[in-house]
């Protein structure tokens, strides 16, 4: 496994192979630094979307990778359709 320091911003490699900044894999570095989870697409009165969810802990070795108020604090300017 590679040493922890150079695995800048993530807890494991698995967590590091696994992130892309391609919106259509599984899980996402958004621009905004959080991790996030693709769900699928949506369709909604006409327009389609992808539906995308934060994680809190790495789904490969359990460690704590965003908190909160990290979410909140990345989120802050985000407006939430419903």
């Amino acid at each position: 496994m590679t040493e922890e320091h150079d695995l800048v911003g993530f807890c494991c490699e698995e967590l590091e192979d696994a992130v892309s900044s391609d919106p259509t894999d599984a899980l996402i570095e958004h621009d905004s630094g959080l991790i996030l989870l693709n769900l699928g697409e949506r369709t909604e009165d006409g327009e389609t979307g992808v539906v995308l969810a934060t994680i809190r802990f790495c789904p490969f070795c359990g460690t704590e990778i965003q908190t909160d108020e990290d979410v909140e604090a990345a989120l802050g300017d985000v407006e939430i359709v419903e």
